[in-house]
């Protein structure tokens, strides 16, 4: 009889196992499982638990790069720099309804404040100087405001074959205005070792503004030992033939597209003028009189192609048609708008404090 007792508990502890066994089964046959073959982001996830997928996705998206390219130039980018972050839970749905062997689509976000930093650090390396002389060196920009529109529309198309087209347009070196422009007196000044041009600057009671326009300078952080600088004694870079006052009181704009460059006036007097970056052959500054009807601190701007967080120290005009700081490109002297006055964003800033609503706006 003992058999018969060991035996029955063998039978029972096996039946168990069995049931534990069918439990576990149902279990896994339960699980929300990916289809076969199902690839997102180009990671395969099919054959994997809802779980398992997201955990594939978010850690292979981390490390994920896409290639911003300029015909034959090309430099890596993370999502993460460019502000883009995966949708899960989205994704995730698409995923578990997608068919076998099919490719899903990932849903992103983006963070535009952040992609904008990215490429205009990324313009930093793809842009070119454009370069008087003869015969001139065209320059190439990237459209920053493009780019990030193209990025708000349609973030997972622009991403899908891991390839950034940038925008880029040519651009044609500025007129010289140096000392054809220039009527007061001048200095020449012989950089020395250790010199920057901010020190420079500050010795002859310049800006640097000043010694960039009258010594055609493509980039301020770039002199070197014996290079003879050009200062202007007056202080302030005014160039000749100032046009007229809009007015003969009170305060008053003039934004002369030819000369790329913009004044204040105050009673008649030119007391400000600074280089400037109106609309392009395709989208031109309007011209006439108008006057400051609006001002922001910081403003959302967007086109039918082009969008800009956060734009410094807007002053609308006219429409959409303003003067405003610029934060994605340092061509001033030369077109490169959608039609706004691009100016630095210390320049805005200072056109800013110096307009009130109701202050007029010419555009020559």
């Amino acid at each position: 009889m003992p058999w018969l007792i060991v035996g029955g508990a063998v039978a029972a502890g096996f039946a168990m196992l069995m049931a534990l066994v069918a439990v576990v089964a149902v279990l896994l046959l339960s699980e929300d499982r990916i289809a076969s073959g199902v690839a997102a982001a180009g990671l395969p996830i099919g054959d994997h638990s809802v779980d398992e997928a997201t955990e594939m996705l978010q850690q292979g998206l981390a490390a994920q790069t896409v290639t911003a390219m300029d015909g034959s130039r090309s430099w890596p980018l993370s999502l993460a720099d460019l502000g883009v972050t995966l949708n899960v839970e989205a994704t995730m749905q698409l995923a578990e309804n997608a068919a076998a062997n099919s490719q899903v689509q990932p849903v992103y976000s983006v963070d535009l404040n952040q992609a904008q930093t990215a490429l205009v650090n990324l313009s930093e390396e793809a842009n070119i100087d454009a370069v008087p002389g003869d015969p001139p060196q065209i320059g190439r920009s990237m459209e920053i405001p493009v780019m990030l529109d193209r990025l708000r529309r349609d973030t997972a198309g622009e991403l899908a074959d891991g390839i950034l087209e940038l925008n880029m347009i040519e651009v044609e070196p500025p007129e010289d205005e140096r000392l054809s422009s220039y009527t007061g007196e001048t200095t020449t000044h012989i950089v020395e070792r250790g010199q920057e041009l901010a020190l420079i600057a500050r010795q002859y009671g310049v800006t640097i503004d000043d010694l960039v326009t009258m010594n055609g300078l493509s980039n301020p952080d770039v002199i070197w030992i014996g290079q003879e600088l050009i200062v202007p004694a007056g202080g302030e870079y005014v160039p000749a033939n100032i046009p007229p006052a809009p007015r003969s009181s009170g305060r008053s704009i003039l934004v002369d597209t030819s000369q790329q460059r913009i004044y204040a006036y105050e009673n008649g007097e030119m007391v400000h003028s600074h280089l400037v970056s109106t609309g392009l052959p395709a989208t031109p500054t309007v011209l006439g009189d108008y006057s400051v009807y609006v001002k922001y601190v910081a403003d959302d701007m967007s086109g039918p192609d082009y969008f800009l967080p956060q734009v410094p120290y807007t002053m609308y005009f006219f429409q959409g048609y303003g003067i405003h700081g610029t934060y994605w490109h340092n061509s001033f002297g030369r077109p490169m708008s959608h039609g706004c006055v691009n100016l630095p964003t210390s320049e805005a800033e200072w056109f800013f404090n110096f307009a009130s609503v109701g202050t007029p706006v010419r555009v020559i």
